[in-house]
């Protein structure tokens, strides 16, 4: 299991330039151990991610170019994110706003703590969203919850982030940590490269993806069948079950 923490709680957690770079080469790391197949991200202190720094957000929209790299920047890691072979979790620990909801969104799973909560801005500063990150808003929580929360820029908590479909589980505070290592240890428990599989085949499944992706996703599953571990497996848990 492999753990991404964003940490500059003194800035809310926001990402400059530098972090985003900064997370690719975490990413890098991870995706280069075979042996890890989990990977938690999660931020320090009481906030999840800020999203882009602002004063960063300030210099780098000063003209179309600079506008359209800082959105390239994001929707890349995002992307990436989306599509890595690992099991992605984000640990939702406090507010995510802007471009952490993205994140977020890309990940695989998603829980949150009690004091959790969303924003997406982007409107509100006349800065549109990329074209990915509208897509996994309308994906992840239907089209009219998208077009709310991105288009009016609507704020929500912990259990309207639940209701939405945003967050799978609310979890109290004071039990966060326990629920995302028990869970963590689940799914690192399990075959990596079944949940793999299983995952580029869902990812194809959703709407924005192309049918090439559908047909990669398919000869990944067939890839992914391993005839003595799932024998091995199936009799362990047959052991376990009647000792």
């Amino acid at each position: 299991m492999a753990r991404i923490e964003f940490a500059r709680p003194d800035r809310a957690n926001s990402l400059r330039p530098s972090e985003l770079e900064a997370l690719h080469r975490c990413l890098d790391v991870a995706e280069a151990r075979p042996e890890v197949h989990v990977l938690v991200i999660t931020g320090a202190g009481r906030y999840f991610s800020a999203g882009f720094d602002l004063a960063s957000l300030v210099e780098r929209t000063r003209g179309a170019v600079a506008a359209e790299q800082l959105q390239s920047d994001f929707e890349r890691l995002a992307n990436r994110i989306e599509a890595t072979r690992l099991i992605t979790l984000a640990a939702i620990n406090g507010p995510a706003i802007g471009g952490a909801t993205d994140l977020a969104l890309a990940c695989d799973l998603r829980i949150g703590s009690e004091h959790t909560a969303m924003t997406m801005p982007a409107a509100s500063f006349g800065l549109p969203l990329y074209a990915s990150a509208l897509r996994r808003f309308a994906t992840r929580l239907g089209l009219t919850q998208a077009k709310w929360l991105v288009l009016t820029a609507a704020p929500l908590d912990a259990n309207a982030m639940l209701t939405a479909g945003f967050l799978s589980e609310v979890v109290a505070a004071d039990r966060f940590e326990e629920r995302v290592s028990a869970l963590t240890g689940r799914l690192a428990s399990m075959p990596g490269g079944t949940l793999s599989a299983m995952k580029r085949a869902l990812n194809a499944a959703s709407p924005g993806w192309d049918d090439s992706a559908a047909q990669r996703a398919h000869r990944t599953l067939v890839d992914a069948v391993d005839g003595d571990l799932i024998a091995k497996r199936i009799a362990d848990a047959v052991a376990q079950r009647n000792s």
